[in-house]
């Protein structure tokens, strides 16, 4: 008997030994193809794109691999998990920050929010009224100089109007084409840059005039969405749903994510190619609608731009607080001549996005030259 148990058991060691070393070469592949997304252009290729989306999934069932292998002492197999994790720290880097906010005063504080329309996205029964005034009080606590809000809703002047007395601020403008709006205690200036009248439909820029010599651009983007409706992120959530009903939702997922990607890749060139003189001071914020480990986020990177979450910041920062795990869709983006002091993510759960808050200096142009 007790032989035959031993039999078993060692039988049962290296079931689960090629078990879990199936799972970790799956696992191991996933890490690869992350690893590409930053650096294939889905309009090429799009399905790299994909797992750039579960990149923390992927990341930690790469360590729970490790982990079970180490539990059942399997040397020959340990190599997999460690090699994904290896694959896996550039993502790492771009995904996790290890940053800090400066200690010194700030001039300037802009907020990004997507308000999803002034709607609630977990209790439906609030009206828009009463989430605008819940917005309005959220306003008044933080207290930023400027705020760039995004599905604003296609309101008209005289109700932009309103909102802006309700939180006091003197000077707004909004586009009724893509729902962008600003609101601001300084003067917003409207700036003639963008050569191409398509990226009108999900950016805006202004001159922020702070004093009579000092300013910076402000650009305030809504990158196209997935759209995938509630019932589509139901059907993903839910494993019983990997077969059952898969030609009514799986197919329509797929095609609206690969539609997603290779618009925002389009959108990415086109503002790059439209930002106005790169010698200024320049923040680019708003709901981008795509990871760090995505096309966009490493053409952005690539144009010399810094994301404030990595240098001020700690953690995974996820914006996204609906149902799809730790996504970081919202970004702060600013260039050389302006310097981040502050960036907070508020856990304010009205909208299925966190608003962003960053403050900071614009560097003084003499000091920037003798550096």
């Amino acid at each position: 008997m007790p032989e035959e148990k031993k039999r078993r058991n060692t039988f049962l060691q290296g079931f689960s030994k090629l078990l879990i070393g199936i799972c970790g070469i799956g696992a191991l592949l996933s890490a690869f193809l992350c690893a590409l997304c930053p650096f294939v252009n889905p309009a090429t290729f799009v399905w790299t794109a994909f797992f750039g989306l579960g990149f923390w999934i992927i990341f930690f069932a790469n360590i729970i691999i490790l982990i079970v292998l180490i539990s059942l002492k399997s040397r020959r197999t340990l190599l997999i998990p460690i090699l994904a994790i290896l694959v896996s720290i550039p993502g790492f880097i771009k995904s996790y920050s290890f940053g800090e906010n400066k200690h010194c005063e700030a001039q300037i504080k802009v907020m990004t929010y997507n308000v999803g329309v002034f709607r609630d996205y977990k209790n439906h029964s609030r009206s828009v009224v009463d989430v605008k005034k819940s917005l309005v009080k959220f306003i008044k606590e933080h207290n930023p100089d400027v705020i760039c809000l995004q599905e604003s809703g296609k309101w008209p002047r005289n109700t932009a109007y309103e909102f802006s007395k309700m939180i006091g601020y003197k000077y707004f403008t909004y586009n009724v084409k893509n729902g962008n709006s600003y609101f601001s205690k300084y003067k917003i200036e409207n700036v003639d840059a963008f050569k191409d009248d398509d990226i009108r439909r999900f950016a805006d820029i202004k001159r922020i005039k702070i004093s009579k010599d000092k300013n910076f651009y402000l650009v305030n983007c809504h990158f196209n969405s997935f759209g995938i409706s509630k019932e589509e992120i139901e059907y993903i959530n839910d494993t019983k749903n990997i077969v059952k009903d898969s030609e009514v939702y799986g197919k329509s997922v797929i095609s609206k994510l690969k539609r997603g990607f290779e618009r925002r890749t389009k959108s990415t060139n086109l503002l790059l190619k439209n930002l106005p003189d790169n010698m200024q001071p320049m923040v680019i914020c708003g709901d981008f609608n795509d990871t760090p480990l995505s096309y966009t986020y490493n053409q952005m990177l690539n144009s010399g731009l810094q994301d404030a979450f990595i240098t001020n910041s700690r953690g995974i920062g996820k914006t996204y607080c609906g149902a799809l795990p730790l996504l970081r869709i919202d970004y702060f983006w600013y260039n050389e001549y302006i310097e981040v002091i502050d960036y907070k993510r508020i856990k304010e759960t009205t909208s299925d996005h966190y608003p962003l808050i960053m403050t900071f200096n614009i560097k003084d142009r003499i000091e920037e030259e003798q550096e």
